[in-house]
């Protein structure tokens, strides 16, 4: 969509995001979010456990998001400050291990009936 748009809105949406990046303001209207429970392919019975959430940004958001993640990513690749499960969300990176990890915790928890707590 982005690609389509008169040299001039692309130059607008540029200085926007260029503005919002050196001025630290984010607009009041991109940290809200709204989520979306897409019901799965099969009857969802009112169960949220039945649905795939999906968050809809506006496309301005989307860009800037983008371009923080690449700058960021970068950095912390080369300098590879991130250590032990922190680097799943990287380029080259997965999550497949730490959520492997927490599957097992949990399987093991319900096994043995043992309290699981978790921090956030």
């Amino acid at each position: 969509m982005i690609k389509h748009l008169p040299d001039t809105a692309k130059s607008y949406l540029r200085d926007l995001i260029s503005l919002s990046f050196a001025s630290s303001f984010i607009p009041l209207a991109w940290k809200d979010a709204t989520i979306y429970p897409i019901p799965k392919p099969h009857d969802w019975n009112c169960y949220l456990k039945n649905t795939r959430p999906i968050t809809l940004l506006d496309t301005a958001r989307k860009l800037m998001t983008r371009i923080m993640y690449n700058r960021l990513a970068k950095v912390l690749v080369e300098h590879n400050v991130l250590q032990g499960n922190n680097y799943a969300g990287l380029p080259g990176c997965s999550c497949e291990h730490p959520i492997t990890i927490f599957d097992a915790i949990l399987n093991d928890a319900k096994a043995h009936d043992k309290p699981l707590f978790i921090q956030i």
